[in-house]
């Protein structure tokens, strides 16, 4: 409100008259004035971005967002519109810096109270009927008692003042009470991760886990993308060609085609698929992890990313995946990736780390790809020879800028479906006699690009439906798999219950285990899709 916002800086800049060299003042005033406009602008700017206020759990999100993300996503969004708002809040603020500064310059403390005295003194004779003595004490010096009064005085009323504000809440408004408070939860939240990822054993749901007979060999590939929506994918009915090698080997897939993420960012997105926890109970997270799972179920684990494991902390996606057995993060901005052709750490770099978990001697394996997807900016994640589209796209909001971010996003989508498909001829490739091979690719979270609304990107203010709807498609080498799961394609499902569903896939048996969660189970049984804290997904926001 800016009603709290004046009160806040008049707080502020009235300190300054209590430095005493003119310098100093103006030095403070400065400092102010530019972190001010630095966080105002920010928090305006993400508010016209993404239609939503900044809250303490977009704190989470700016944790674990890495430079080069940063970067890419000031190259996205710093646009025209962004910097006609900049010239907004520039213009008028260097206005009001230099009028707070010259009456810093006019005006001392003992003059700034004196006038205050001055014109109390004028009031008080409108109401008595006596004539005012200020203009004659106007120029009067002040003994150094008076003056020592009048600093008390003005502590009291700055002290006073400040005391209001925190009681009546305004600072919990403030950008700045917004990341603390947001630092403070995350902090909380790592240390709880690091307790119970590495206390596996604490789980009621890890400790009972029986261990499987590793007489027949059974790998399973999970691959994570990354700000896919299946609205953009040629084999869940896009009218473009985007997905070619899909297409190709159609008919040895499963396309479950209404599966949607529980949340449209990826912290919240994954922190639920690969744990316990779910939108319903968001603290079973506790009782562990997918990794934990199969490992205790005697499985061999791989994590394989192309995502930067760090952000300004330890991102709790790479605290997952640095529990597996074996953990590789390739995307880490060493000097291998300044070559020109990987210099932005396309996904295929994790082909040979695949194929070499693929080749581990150990029967039961299960590999993580975590890859880089179609995350924004577009045009950085394919190579130039995937620049396929260059057409004019289909959308109700047609511009420059929509129709270049649409056919970069459809490059994207095409080179993700190159990487996919791969990934499956690499295990078919690696097969070992009788052993069981199934692949699950599912993204985090959809995007919308100019498809329901005017925007590129995903928030979960908004939330549009192709911000949630995502791709989830299964391949085995075992037919009769696919052609049982196939029957189940067109169930409702969300991701925060994968877990239950990989359980199955693999018959881990533990306590707690619920079939009925589980896409692949004859005992599914579809719950409420309760998405953004109690919206029924199905109700509200599917179209």
């Amino acid at each position: 409100m800016p009603e709290r916002l004046i009160f806040l800086h008049a707080l502020l800049y009235s300190l300054a008259f209590f430095l005493p060299k003119k310098i100093l003042k103006a030095g403070y005033i400065i400092t102010i004035y530019l972190v001010t406009f630095l966080l105002i602008f920010f928090e305006t700017a993400y508010i016209y971005l993404y239609k939503e206020e900044l809250t303490s759990s977009i704190v989470f999100i700016l944790l674990e967002t890495n430079i080069t993300e940063s970067t890419e996503y000031l190259k996205v969004y710093f646009t025209t519109p962004i910097i006609k708002l900049l010239l907004q809040f520039l213009i008028p603020s260097i206005l009001i810096l230099w009028l707070v500064i010259k009456a810093l310059y006019k005006y001392s403390l003992d003059s700034y109270l004196q006038d205050l005295k001055d014109l109390i003194s004028v009031v008080k004779s409108i109401f008595t009927k006596q004539q005012s003595t200020a203009p004659v004490r106007l120029h009067e010096k002040t003994t150094t008692q008076s003056s020592l009064y009048r600093w008390i005085i003005a502590l009291l009323i700055t002290c006073t003042g400040t005391i209001i504000y925190v009681e009546a809440g305004h600072f919990q408004h403030h950008i700045i009470s917004k990341f603390l408070n947001g630092y403070k939860l995350y902090e909380e939240e790592i240390n709880k991760y690091k307790d119970y990822m590495v206390n596996s054993n604490k789980s009621p749901y890890i400790s009972s886990v029986i261990p499987q007979s590793k007489d027949k060999p059974r790998t399973l590939i999970i691959i994570i993308g990354e700000s896919t929506t299946k609205h953009h994918m040629e084999i869940y009915g896009y009218y473009r060609n985007t997905t070619p090698n899909l297409k190709k080997i159609e008919n040895q897939l499963v396309l479950f085609n209404d599966v949607i993420s529980p949340h449209t960012h990826t912290i919240a997105a994954l922190e639920k698929s690969l744990t316990f926890g779910t939108n319903a109970h968001p603290e079973e997270k506790e009782k562990g992890s997918m990794i934990q799972l199969v490992k205790a179920a005697g499985y061999k684990t791989f994590w394989i990313s192309n995502q930067n494991p760090i952000g300004l902390y330890e991102t709790l996606v790479t605290m997952i995946g640095r529990t597996a057995d074996q953990s590789y993060f390739i995307n880490t901005g060493s000097n291998d990736q300044q070559k020109s052709y990987y210099k932005e750490s396309y996904d295929e770099r994790l082909f040979p780390f695949i194929e070499k978990a693929l080749q581990d001697s150990e029967p039961l394996k299960v590999i993580f790809v975590h890859l880089y997807g179609t995350h924004a900016a577009y045009s950085g994640r394919y190579p130039k020879e995937y620049a396929y589209f260059k057409d004019s796209a289909h959308t109700d909001y047609p511009s420059e800028r929509a129709l270049d971010a649409i056919n970069m996003y459809d490059n994207a989508v095409r080179y993700n479906d190159f990487i996919v498909s791969h990934i499956i001829s690499l295990t078919q490739k690696n097969s070992k006699n009788g052993e069981e091979q199934q692949v699950i690719y599912y993204s985090d979270h959809g995007e919308d690009v100019y498809q329901s609304m005017n925007f590129e990107g995903h928030t979960e203010s908004v939330g549009s439906f192709p911000m949630f709807e995502i791709p989830f498609i299964y391949w085995s080498n075992q037919q009769n798999k696919v052609q049982t799961y196939a029957q189940y394609k067109n169930r409702s499902y969300m991701t925060d219950e994968l877990i239950y569903s990989v359980a199955d896939l693999l018959d881990i048996k533990f306590n707690g285990r619920d079939d009925h969660k589980s896409i692949f189970s004859t005992s599914f049984q579809p719950e409420p899709r309760i998405v953004k804290g109690s919206i029924n997904y199905d109700k509200e926001i599917k179209p």
